[in-house]
């Protein structure tokens, strides 16, 4: 599986720079037609936009599928808002992985679903480093002198709005934000990171993510009445021409073997009847 090393907006940009230097213009695609993983449109890469949270059991789940399908998996893992701007500005993406269903629903409204599936739930919890040196044991704790800093994603992104929701309804981020305690980092695993590093006493992020990242432990679980419900939503990208392989990828994605990945992962499948209904 290739993993994608810069944003993918881009290295869109760059190919359609290369695209524009060719003295021949490139033959269309062509659409399989049948099983046939030989053919081009199966030779082409699948392109993942994938929430952060989900990284390393969305790359997992993509090793398995390029054996079982023989089709190559791209992943691009980052803050959802980010990854669906791309997705509206044209960027080549197959298949979006959302922490939230607003951006899944944004990608509706423009025309660029082809289906939708609430996939996953997760809940929010407060991590330390190793040790807990603050002693942060509830959410009290964050307004300690002890906590200097704490560490949230950026204000766009899910995590770090259901995280500004929960302070909000513990009257609590007016006041942290007043002492310029919050550090924000570009997504989830951004802002766990500097936890990780002893750059920030505590941080907020969902249980999955204290689960991976090493030199963390979790102080507490927020009252999930504090934020709205952490929903992952799974999205077919609608592009030019229909992608048979990408379509195979999503129905992956929402099967009982990758139910059961996202489950040792931490996270919690959404069961297919209670999924939002497939639009096409």
């Amino acid at each position: 599986m290739k993993f994608r090393r810069r944003p993918l907006i881009v290295l869109w940009l760059l190919l359609i720079a290369n695209a524009a230097s060719c003295s021949k213009p490139a033959p269309p695609r062509r659409v399989a037609t049948d099983n046939a993983t030989s053919s081009i449109e199966d030779a082409t890469p699948i392109v993942v936009s994938a929430a952060a949270s989900t990284r390393d059991v969305v790359e997992a789940l993509s090793e398995q599928f390029e054996k079982q399908a023989g089709v190559d998996v791209q992943v691009n893992a980052g803050a959802s808002n980010e990854l669906a701007t791309q997705i509206l500005a044209g960027a080549p993406v197959d298949v979006f992985l959302s922490a939230s269903s607003e951006w899944a629903n944004e990608l509706q409204k423009e025309g660029r679903a082809a289906a939708t599936s609430e996939l996953l739930a997760n809940r929010l919890v407060a991590i330390v480093p190793k040790g807990n040196p603050a002693g942060v044991h509830e959410p009290n704790d964050l307004l300690s002198a002890s906590v200097q800093k704490l560490a949230l994603a950026g204000e766009n992104v899910p995590a770090g709005k259901y995280a500004d929701q929960a302070l909000a309804k513990l009257g609590f981020l007016e006041q942290l934000t007043g002492a310029k305690k919050i550090a924000r980092g570009e997504d989830v695993r951004a802002a766990a990171s500097f936890v990780a590093r002893g750059e920030a006493e505590a941080g907020v992020v969902y249980a999955t993510d204290a689960r991976v990242v090493p030199d963390v432990e979790v102080a507490f679980e927020f009252d999930p009445a504090l934020h709205d419900k952490i929903v992952y939503v799974l999205v077919l990208v609608k592009n030019d021409s229909a992608r048979p392989a990408a379509r195979r990828y999503y129905e992956f994605l929402r099967s009982p073997q990758a139910a059961d990945a996202f489950t040792t992962a931490g996270f919690t499948p959404i069961a297919r009847d209670n999924s939002a209904a497939d639009s096409h």
